[in-house]
């Protein structure tokens, strides 16, 4: 039998359809959204009861009769909450900010030194804060993230152990999210490729962070017990030179070797993009079954807003309210 851990999990993965499903079909009537939910019509009630009864979920229109009753519509109230997304990268600040609808309302990008990182972030979100009902802040880090704290961050060790996640949630009131750019990267990439058709994935990228590879196993995106998992920029080598071939290629080898994925996904960036010859030098000599494919990619920042929305989608930050005081309260 289902513990209530895993009941409240099944809940938040319908409830996480349904909100999908309606983005995608606009204003929607119940049978229309049970056709396209892999649950029963009982389900699809409950979930949309619960949406109606916390302001997430407005009635609509009815349709227009085809001979029988005329159907109620549905559609999902576009300032419920609204999701602010953002990316470091490159010493800038690259600011998203969503409707329920996830609807890009407004982006802007900011520069920052290091050592002022932190008040620099929290002054961006405060703007955002004063024009919109945020319930989410989700903040993308191209350093070793576990749990919402900083464990390692060569460029910046002066944030190394602040917990990011839980200052953003005390100050702010709202749900926080705070993850390794490249594991967001690669949830992203599965979720754009169809996860159940990829499961085991490795998303890398040479570029001005410096070498960047996320990795999923069997659907799961690998972290380890301090978020170190993937940090492949710590591989050593005499000639550390990511703009080559050798290197990149020595990384990737090790990768296919550890991960066994099915594809690799590398992302183009400025500094390096010499990909054929870096997969035909890393999987030289490897059994022909090892041999993954391999693809190209300029979805970098997409894949990583894709990771967003995933998470918030299974952690159930698409609900305020009450579970977001109690979350503030624990940290």
């Amino acid at each position: 039998m289902a513990n209530q851990k895993e009941l409240e999990q099944i809940r938040i993965r319908n409830f996480a359809c349904l909100l999908r499903v309606m983005r995608a079909l606009g204003p929607c009537s119940l049978s229309q959204v049970t056709e396209r939910m892999n649950v029963g019509l009982t389900t699809v009630k409950k979930c949309m009861e619960e949406g109606l009864g916390c302001g997430m979920i407005l009635p609509g229109e009815t349709a227009e009769s085809t001979g029988g009753r005329k159907a109620q519509q549905f559609l999902l109230n576009a300032s419920y909450q609204y999701e602010l997304m953002i990316l470091v990268d490159n010493n800038n600040l690259l600011c998203r900010v969503y409707d329920f609808n996830r609807h890009c309302l407004e982006k802007s990008q900011t520069r920052f030194e290091m050592p002022s990182f932190w008040q620099c972030l929290c002054g961006e979100i405060t703007s955002y804060v004063a024009r919109y009902r945020v319930g989410v802040i989700s903040l993308s880090m191209p350093c070793v993230i576990k749990d919402g704290r900083v464990t390692d961050w060569y460029y910046n060790p002066a944030m190394q152990g602040f917990d990011i996640g839980q200052e953003l949630q005390k100050r702010f009131g709202a749900h926080a999210i705070v993850q390794n750019d490249m594991k967001l990267a690669v949830r992203g990439a599965a979720a754009r490729l169809g996860e159940k058709s990829v499961p085991n994935l490795v998303a890398a990228q040479f570029g001005h962070n410096g070498v960047g590879v996320g990795e999923m196993v069997n659907g799961q995106v690998l972290e380890g017990a301090a978020g170190f998992a993937g940090e492949v920029g710590h591989t050593q080598d005499r000639r550390k030179n990511i703009m080559g071939v050798a290197y990149p290629a020595k990384i990737i080898r090790n990768v296919i070797i550890c991960i066994n994925p099915e594809r690799i996904v590398f992302y183009r960036s400025e500094r390096q993009n010499h990909f054929p010859q870096i997969f035909e030098e890393a999987v030289k000599g490897l059994p022909a079954a090892a041999v993954p494919q391999y693809a190209v990619s300029d979805d970098y920042e997409e894949d990583i807003l894709t990771g967003m929305f995933c998470l918030v989608d299974q952690n159930g930050y698409f609900k305020k309210g009450e579970i977001a005081n109690e979350q503030i309260a624990q940290g």
